[in-house]
């Protein structure tokens, strides 16, 4: 048999788990692996994505596996490429993103293990990457190459899903085999997450069930693990046959949409009153990490007080910031199906609460307050009434991709998930500058449902050379740019802090850079608005243009020091809970 490379038989690898495109930007390092890429990629269903930059191309591929589900490959070459990775990765890793990344080093007789001698972009990769992602390996040798590979792929998509880095020499890649002494395996043949879903104890399921079906009020609580295994439905299911609220992190916020009867909006005052009143607590999928106030009262009943049940894939998450009466280790989509199973043997369906209409009415009454806030009418204009009107201008199709500071508070509150994975954001590590690349990812992955990305001036300028990587690759989003010309957040935490804004801590002109001929210039479409009401025809516009389109909404900086829900946040990390809920904070 005809020996290959090492770049081919890396390409094959990555073909055999189904990986449809490869984000790299080209370097020489890794000749021998996009030449076969070229020669072959059709033939095999990949492709190379090329972005402007490597962070860019990690968030690219994170917002591609949230929207998904499925793992994502990004490559960077030695030294700056795979510098420029880090940061991307440590944002998958925060929110539990498959991402396979891929390094190049000089050849062996040169490489990391001899950095000392002073190589040219040669570092101690491996230890960089170590503190990033789930697992860091290195591929010595040709052979070792497909066995790597999918333990690669193994770890990524095992518990907790997250990114892994494998670092290969140039000289490896360079190498030749015979591709007939190695073993290219199919996913569901070697990896247990591709055969089943891990399903929970027996025993642990039945006591469980006795808890939901013996409470007076059960609050579930869902997170990004939830969305992950893709349980809304389940969720669903079992809050209606128990007549249960449902209650969800910023993270899980499109586990079930925000129309669904029995669902509380994340910052809610009606949500914080259905988990504290509750005498059981069915948490899946989350760590109740500080955002949720670590699971501790007063957000949360005293655990004397409310049995408290939860399920996560990783053993270590449960009980890790609020101890549990019954712990179920395993997916929560099987799990959930084995607890609606024991639940229908031990009760009949019960209608909805008597405490959710009363929970709904201050809902209402507290989006009410909101509303009268955005007005729409204002110009310049308040990002909620923006936000609004993008909103009420998508259907049931549309992704979100939320970015910014106080501008990620308002997209919170105004863009409404309609299905699961329908809104992107980097809620757990808060990067800026993802809004842009989860768009192009979430629309790379699905190419005819409309991908909105609404983000704050500031958090664009991150990543904005990516629009042209948009153009190039003909992935028609529409970004939503709230311009004020400030660091909102910032200028928040100057307020509290000083009493005043800081003249000098500025980002830029806001009356002269403009963000639609930024796109226009580089081949998309822009837009230009002042008022809410011009928001949707400026929509109409720029679908019908077909390509990438930035609308410059020019914003009232004053409308967003005080986003909803900051006050809340800033309790939340300062740790004064229980001062913000009784007005002295």
């Amino acid at each position: 048999m005809k020996e290959i490379k090492g770049g081919e038989l890396l390409l094959r690898s990555l073909a055999m788990e189904k990986i449809e495109h490869v984000h790299a930007i080209t370097d020489g390092t890794y000749m021998s692996f996009l030449e076969p890429l070229e020669r072959l990629g059709d033939e095999l269903g990949v492709r190379l994505v090329v972005p402007r930059h490597e962070a860019a191309a990690a968030h690219l591929c994170d917002g591609y596996s949230r929207a998904t589900g499925r793992p994502a490959v990004v490559m960077a070459c030695a030294g700056p490429g795979a510098a420029n990775l880090l940061s991307g990765l440590i944002c998958a890793e925060a929110e539990g993103s498959p991402v396979v990344a891929i390094t190049t080093t000089r050849r062996s007789d040169i490489g990391d293990s001899y950095a000392h001698q002073a190589a040219m972009q040669v570092g101690d990769q491996l230890g960089y990457f170590k503190a990033a992602v789930k697992w860091s390996g290195r591929i010595d040798h040709w052979k070792r190459i497909p066995d790597m590979v999918r333990h690669a792929f193994r770890v990524a998509l095992s518990g907790r899903p997250g990114p892994v880095h494998l670092l290969i020499p140039q000289d490896v890649l360079d190498a030749y085999g015979d591709p007939g002494a190695v073993a290219l395996i199919e996913p569901e043949r070697y990896r247990t997450t591709a055969m089943f879903r891990q399903t929970a104890e027996a025993g642990s399921i039945e006591r469980a069930a006795k808890l939901l079906t013996g409470a007076k009020l059960v609050s579930i609580r869902v997170g990004n693990g939830c969305e992950r295994a893709g349980a809304g439905a389940e969720v669903r299911e079992l809050a209606e046959y128990l007549g249960m609220p449902v209650t969800k992190t910023a993270r899980g916020a499109a586990v079930v949409p925000c129309c669904y009867p029995l669902a509380l909006h994340t910052l809610s005052p009606a949500a914080f009153l259905a988990n504290t009143e509750a005498d059981v607590l069915l948490v899946i999928g989350t760590r109740m990490g500080e955002l949720s106030g670590f699971g501790q009262p007063p957000l949360w009943p005293d655990t004397n007080s409310a049995k408290t049940i939860q399920i996560d894939s990783e053993p270590n998450n449960i009980g890790l910031n609020r101890p549990v009466d019954v712990g179920l280790v395993g997916d929560a989509k099987a799990v959930l199906q084995q607890l609606i199973s024991a639940v229908r043997k031990m009760t009949g369906p019960r209608a909805p609460h008597e405490k959710i209409s009363g929970y709904k009415e201050i809902e209402s009454q507290w989006r009410q307050g909101l509303d009268e806030v955005a007005e729409n009418m204002q110009e310049p204009m308040c990002i909620g009434a923006a936000v609004r009107e993008v909103n009420r201008y998508f259907g049931d199709d549309v992704i979100f991709a939320l970015d910014g500071g106080n501008t990620n508070w308002w997209g919170i509150q105004y863009a409404s998930a309609r299905q699961e994975r329908s809104v992107l954001q980097s809620s757990n590590y808060g990067h800026l500058g993802t809004g842009l690349p989860y768009a192009l990812g979430a629309k790379l992955a699905f190419p005819h449902r409309p991908v909105c990305c609404v983000s704050g001036d500031s958090a664009f300028c991150f990543n904005i050379q990516e629009l042209e990587t948009a153009i190039r690759e003909n992935l028609p989003v529409v970004c939503v740019v709230m311009v004020d010309g400030a660091w909102g957040m910032e200028k928040t935490a100057q307020r509290r802090t000083w009493g005043r804004d800081a003249p000098w801590f500025k980002v830029f002109n806001a009356e002269q850079l403009r963000f639609d001929k930024v796109c226009e210039s580089m081949g998309g479409h822009g837009e230009f608005v002042t008022r809410a009401p011009d928001i949707q025809p400026a929509l109409d516009r720029s679908l019908a243009s077909g390509k990438v389109s930035v609308i410059h909404c020019v914003i009232d900086p004053d409308s967003n020091i005080w986003p909803p829900g900051i006050e809340a946040w800033n309790a939340l990390r300062s740790g004064k809970v229980a001062e913000w809920l009784s007005g002295e904070a």
